[in-house]
């Protein structure tokens, strides 16, 4: 009893500790959430696996939890109006370019899944970016947050309208990782396109306020450039730069089939979520740092897992050791098994420091009984 009683006492210092890690690196809980560049998973819950027959419009071989279990930390989806099958009433869905064409269900329902993984890791910060394809006010919204019970985890900027800008401007630079995560305030939402409603829905934030985007539709290798699409495809990457606005990039390759229909083309995916070969994400980052003379604030890719782009991302940001984080396979797994899906980064799953001290707690009291 007196051994397992100290065992526990050890662990328990051991974990007090040790050093905190903020999205997966202790090196990122005092980086400001506009100095690092967030990965992002583009159409985040349109799957292309068995539940949706591996549709060719499907974005992603791995689900949200599991890009999140991954490393990724932004997460982006189109909300659309539709009718619920049975009693016809007005409900919000996630849907791919059109209900009809592709239909993952309830906007909440994803909520939810996204809420309970951010209770079970209470260090990490979450982007999300909802387009708003129907125009939906934010009070609509607001009841998808409510009913997932995610609205509590909303960053609210100092001026809803008012996006905070670079440092030597005139108003608050963003916060760092680590004071989001303190403040509990570790859900940044944009939406686009959104009237912001400060009165009741201050976290709901209108997206081109506050970011500027690349072009989204690239069909080439060869095409993807720095260059100011949205919200003004008129202006300068020096324009925006002093604008104050933050920089998502968007990286994601179109395959250009019959009747002008594109679909994520999971056929290049290695080189395009590649570091440095044809059309490389590793690439497209530092040329896009050159020229905006800092990096990127985000990246948006298809089929994260591959090339892998997390790997791109964690040189950008200078992390060498990740933590917490789960192996995914790197491996195009269209149409395949997913196979080889979770261990713990470097190496074959083991159980956390956490789960050490309750199993000598559980034996403790099995002891003393």
């Amino acid at each position: 009893m007196h051994l397992l009683t100290c065992l526990l006492t050890l662990a328990v210092i051991s974990l007090c500790a040790a050093e905190r890690a903020c999205n997966n690196s202790p090196e990122l809980c005092t980086q400001p959430y506009d100095q690092i560049t967030h990965l992002g998973a583009h159409s985040s819950p349109f799957l292309r696996d068995a539940s949706t027959g591996f549709s060719s419009f499907g974005n992603h071989f791995f689900n949200t939890t599991i890009q999140l279990d991954a490393g990724v930390r932004l997460l982006s989806a189109q909300v659309h109006v539709a009718s619920n099958a049975e009693t016809k009433a007005r409900e919000l869905h996630l849907c791919h370019s059109s209900c009809e064409l592709f239909d993952v269900g309830l906007v909440h329902k994803w909520f939810w899944e996204i809420r309970v993984w951010m209770d079970a890791n209470p260090n990490e910060v979450v982007t999300l970016l909802l387009v708003n394809m129907d125009s939906v006010d934010a009070k609509e919204l607001q009841a998808e947050y409510s009913k997932a019970d995610l609205a509590h985890y909303g960053w609210v900027p100092s001026a809803a309208s008012d996006a905070p800008v670079l440092p030597g401007g005139n108003h608050k630079v963003w916060p760092t990782i680590g004071e989001l995560i303190d403040k509990g305030e570790r859900l940044v939402s944009f939406v686009n396109p959104l009237v912001p409603n400060a009165e009741n829905t201050p976290y709901l934030l209108n997206e081109f306020d506050f970011l500027w985007e690349n072009a989204y539709d690239v069909t080439n290798p060869t095409n993807f450039t720095c260059t100011p699409d949205r919200p003004s495809n008129t202006t300068t990457v020096h324009e925006m730069r002093r604008s104050g606005r933050l920089f998502l990039m968007n990286h994601m390759l179109y395959w250009q089939q019959a009747f002008n229909i594109k679909t994520p083309d999971a056929r290049r995916v290695e080189e395009t979520n590649s570091w440095n070969r044809l059309g490389g994400v590793g690439n497209h980052l530092l040329e896009c740092e050159d020229q905006l003379k800092r990096q990127p604030n985000f990246v948006l890719v298809d089929f994260f897992n591959v090339g892998p782009a997390m790997a791109s991302v964690d040189r950008i940001n200078g992390i060498v050791r990740p933590v917490g984080r789960r192996n995914v396979t790197t491996e195009v797994v269209e149409g395949k098994p997913r196979t080889r899906i979770l261990a713990d980064a470097g190496g074959a799953a083991r159980p956390s420091t956490m789960a050490l001290i309750v199993a000598l707690a559980v034996m403790v009291m099995t002891d003393g009984a």
